[in-house]
């Protein structure tokens, strides 16, 4: 039996070891994904206005709103509530997924709001400029096309933080390339 095929069969065995990241459920709740893609576009659009105008207070309180998204405190969340009245508005269907890894991804949006706001602030406008690009990029991907970058990453978290990521199965008499 070669390489390949003992490796395969273990994969096949158990699945979890190929794999990094927790099974789904992640967190016990559930949020609306279009909700979602819509609060994307809407804080894509206040952060382009808000970082073209200088803004660093804008930053600062759209910052604020990241931060009830992540502490699961959507209801208290102007965006959040703002893109749940035009999803139903506009007729789009509710699509439930879990909440975790977009409290993260809310969280992410959070610290670099944070920055981008207390750059502008403190007269560093490239500086603002670049964390907003990289901000506006990933609220872009996730408005546009369902992509979530940091809904990608949390699953990693876990085992990045334990060093317990493995690339996958092998044996203890095979040589390490």
């Amino acid at each position: 039996m070669g390489r390949r095929s003992r490796m395969a069969e273990r994969a096949q065995q158990n699945p979890k070891d190929t794999r990094p990241g927790p099974s789904c459920p992640i967190a016990p709740d559930l949020v609306d994904e279009t909700a979602g893609r819509i609060a994307a576009c809407l804080s894509l659009a206040l952060l382009a206005l808000a970082t073209w105008r200088g803004w660093g207070w804008a930053v600062l309180a759209l910052a604020a709103d990241f931060a009830l998204r992540a502490a699961g405190r959507a209801a208290f969340s102007p965006v959040a509530r703002a893109a749940g009245f035009l999803r139903r508005v506009t007729g789009l269907s509710e699509r439930r997924i879990n909440a975790g890894p977009k409290r993260f991804a809310a969280s992410v949006g959070f610290l670099f709001s944070l920055g981008i706001g207390l750059a502008l602030l403190a007269g560093l406008r490239p500086l603002g400029l670049g964390l907003a690009l990289v901000l506006g990029a990933c609220a872009g991907l996730e408005a546009f096309f369902g992509f979530c970058l940091a809904c990608q990453i949390h699953p990693w978290l876990p085992w990045v933080r334990t060093g317990t990521v493995r690339p996958g199965p092998f044996e203890a008499d095979e040589p390490a390339r």
